[in-house]
């Protein structure tokens, strides 16, 4: 199959080419447009349509960088496939709400919801974040077959690369509710069948190995379809949740990080070369929060392991 050029918000990406611009949304009440930033990468031969996205809680900005590393050792000319980067998902939990030592915060200042607990979105009767999920969905998300929803350890903390393999259960009920903030229905039924669902299990979990994380957090539950990964996964689209960096700090992590995107484009065949692995990697399903009796600083042994 020949390669065709890529049509997003009016402009014509061909192949070979990049391309950048933003996604009009709406506007406020003082005329002041809402829209969000977008990058394509449209390679010279064909193959996989992958999308890497990242803020949907804009106090987790670490995949934006992440993002924005790793494609500048993209070249378009050698590139199988597309790649569609939506870096400042939600701009307004980016821009505004931040505090010292946490910019931006998880849920939108404009109608207090959290992006990731309303996909599909809404265009009628919606609210801002419904309103953009719509058209990040419409216009990228259901155009891919892959995406990357990169998330970090907020002001809080700062994370090791770690790849969640968000996966059905191996039966029946394979989808939850409405998200916990009550928006959208509960109890839709969505008709999966048995090879629907080994088909994405197989998709993530190759995804999740082939990041390269020295971590996988393995998660076989009922998904949530209000979730980004959620709605992707009963629409067929493969979708691989990480986290990685954080405590505001751009540090190893992030470089890391961008090893490991360029794992996924390697694992998918849309660039030459094999994946980079870690030493060993662990596949966890549960975990343990420890936390300390007494106050002061934590130092790491150097001699652990």
């Amino acid at each position: 199959m020949s390669k065709s050029n890529v049509e997003l918000a009016g402009q014509t990406i061909a192949p070979g080419e990049k391309g950048f611009g933003y996604l009009h949304v709406g506007y406020l009440a003082a005329r002041t447009e809402v829209r969000v930033p977008w990058q394509v990468i449209n390679g010279a031969e064909d193959g996989p349509v992958l999308l890497l996205e990242g803020t949907l809680h804009g106090w987790e900005p670490m995949g934006a960088e992440v993002i924005r590393r790793a494609m500048l050792q993209v070249d378009p000319a050698k590139l199988r496939g597309t790649i569609y980067c939506l870096p400042l998902a939600h701009p307004f939990t980016v821009e505004f709400g931040g505090t010292i030592e946490s910019a931006g915060q998880r849920v939108s200042p404009a109608d207090n919801l959290d992006m990731n607990q309303v996909w599909p979105g809404a265009k009628k009767n919606a609210w801002l974040t419904q309103q953009i999920a719509h058209v990040l969905w419409n216009e990228v998300v259901s155009k891919v077959e892959y995406v990357v929803d990169y998330h970090d350890g907020t002001g809080a903390c700062d994370e090791l690369p770690v790849a969640f393999a968000h996966l059905f259960p191996d039966s029946p009920p394979y989808v939850a509710g409405a998200g916990a903030d009550g928006v959208g229905e509960d109890g839709v039924d969505y008709n999966l069948s048995p090879e629907h669902v080994k088909r994405v299990n197989e998709g993530i979990m190759g995804m999740a190995k082939a990041f390269g994380s020295e971590v996988i957090w393995k998660r076989p539950h009922m998904l949530n379809p209000r979730m980004l990964l959620g709605q992707c996964a009963v629409q067929g689209i493969v979708p691989l949740y990480v986290e990685t960096g954080g405590g505001g700090m751009i540090d190893e992590q992030i470089d890391a990080s961008v090893v490991c995107t360029l794992n996924i484009l390697k694992h998918l065949g849309m660039i030459d070369g094999e994946p980079v692995f870690p030493k060993r990697q662990v596949m966890v399903e549960d975990y343990v929060v420890y936390r300390s009796l007494e106050g002061g600083f934590y130092l790491k042994d150097p001699k652990a392991t």
